[in-house]
């Protein structure tokens, strides 16, 4: 059976006024990371 962890989702970075975002999600199985860029 395949071990899949679930990522974390932090917010490392919220502009003022809510327009901005920079988060970190983490661990990402292989490939999902271009996945999440793309989207």
């Amino acid at each position: 059976m395949i071990e899949i962890e679930k990522p974390k989702i932090e917010t490392v970075e919220l502009n003022e006024d809510a327009k901005y975002g920079k988060f970190v999600i983490e661990p990402l199985e292989r490939g999902y990371g271009t996945t999440l860029g793309n989207s």
